[in-house]
């Protein structure tokens, strides 16, 4: 069986590959490669259960002319956040308490302040390209608030954030990758400049309580890793909620029925993030390297092999999800679904995001009547790119306020 999972028209429309390779090759290996994907929900939880034989730093390598880059810039593209147990649990002590519960409810005013402000620059107009407008510039202000970054640094801060998942976006020359580097050597530069001024006059946010804190209750962290923690949160707290936040709105439209049972009861809006988040993963699929010979289902995989977990595809899995292409607000399992991974792994920032999809699509249904598909105005066609998931645009009308 031979998939090609480069082609455009796959890219597009991940979901009948996915289905053909949960029925025919579950565990798929690229021909001419050690790679393999994992398309079926049990056979992903496997490797996730099995951490010692499917360690976290499974990726694709970056050009020698782009190591060089960041060699140069005495930086390193570390992700202390996807270490492997037990050192992982030390560096999520470092910022879970910022991102669930109540350290989460602490930034809950700014965010509908922010939702709010935006909301205003465009309601009276009866149409909004939502993405462009809203779902690209809510994320990163939060994030960005979090973190305890000067707000007019945000345009440049979004500039270095594209760079950063421009591998993700689409396959890169060397000159491409050297540019990015480039990009994401000057966003460690101005990071490093942050920490700096965050150790001499530290406040409540993310960054200062970095720059102060020690790790394990041992040292302080280096600069390296608070740089490289910061990135993982400001680049995950940014593109993947707005991917996700236009998905809501796309799916919200065009099921049938749905729009009209959030509008009756909002308090319904909860479940439906969480079956956007299962249906359209922003995060469509993620890594794990082999470090000894094993099997899956029969399949040998041999050590020094890289598994590619296919979230999304597990998340559409018949075998998990009954009828698992229908939005259900009654579905008993949604929360099961791996859109943010599962297990000691999981997306530190899922409570974030699913709060800010749940605050904007509230405020869609008080703020934005009778909301509909601008015609003739979208294409519905995403992003070419092979590890996320993302509409081009969105227009939608609207009854001006």
């Amino acid at each position: 069986m031979d998939v090609d999972l480069t082609s455009p028209a796959v890219i597009e429309d991940w979901y009948p590959t996915y289905q053909l390779l949960r029925d025919e090759a579950p565990i798929y290996q690229i021909p001419g490669t050690n790679e393999f994907w994992l398309t079926r929900y049990d056979d992903i939880m496997h490797v996730l259960r099995h951490q010692k034989t499917f360690p976290m730093g499974g990726s694709k390598r970056r050009s020698p002319a782009a190591q060089q880059v960041y060699d140069k810039g005495g930086w390193q593209r570390m992700t202390p956040l996807g270490t492997n147990p037990p050192e992982h649990r030390d560096y999520r002590n470092l910022v879970d308490h910022f991102l669930g519960g109540p350290g989460l409810a602490q930034w809950q005013p700014f965010i509908e302040q922010t939702i709010d402000e935006l909301f205003t620059t465009f309601e009276r107009d009866g149409h909004v390209e939502i993405i462009s407008q809203y779902a690209a510039i809510l994320p990163g202000m939060v994030i960005t608030h979090m973190l305890g970054l000067p707000m007019s640094d945000l345009p440049q801060l979004r500039a270095w954030s594209n760079a950063w998942v421009q591998p993700y976006v689409r396959k890169l020359t060397t000159d491409d990758e050297i540019w990015v580097a480039e990009q994401v050597v000057e966003f460690y530069d101005y990071l490093a400049a942050a920490i700096a001024e965050k150790r001499a006059n530290p406040d409540d946010r993310i960054i200062s309580s970095l720059a102060h804190a020690q790790f394990a209750g041992e040292r302080p962290l280096t600069d390296q890793e608070i740089i490289t923690i910061v990135d993982h949160l400001f680049i995950g707290g940014n593109e993947t909620t707005t991917f996700a936040i236009a998905s809501g709105l796309w799916l919200m439209l065009r099921e049938p029925g749905i729009y009209p049972q959030l509008l009756d009861n909002p308090n319904r809006v909860p479940d439906f993030v969480e079956e956007v988040l299962r249906l359209e993963s922003p995060t469509q699929g993620l890594w794990r390297s082999v470090a000894e010979d094993t099997e899956i289902d029969g399949v040998a995989i041999p050590a020094g092999s890289l598994v590619h977990m296919r979230y999304a595809s597990g998340n559409r899995d018949e075998r998990r999800f009954p009828n698992p292409t229908q939005v259900d607000l009654d579905r008993s399992n949604s929360r099961q679904h791996m859109a943010f991974s599962l297990g000691e792994h999981h997306c530190p920032g899922a409570d974030l995001t699913r709060l800010e999809q749940v605050l904007t699509h509230k405020a869609v249904l008080r703020r934005l009547p009778n909301l509909r598909f601008t015609p003739d105005a979208n294409d519905f066609t995403h992003l070419s790119m092979t590890a996320m998931r993302s509409l081009r645009e969105l227009h939608l009308s609207f009854d001006p306020r």
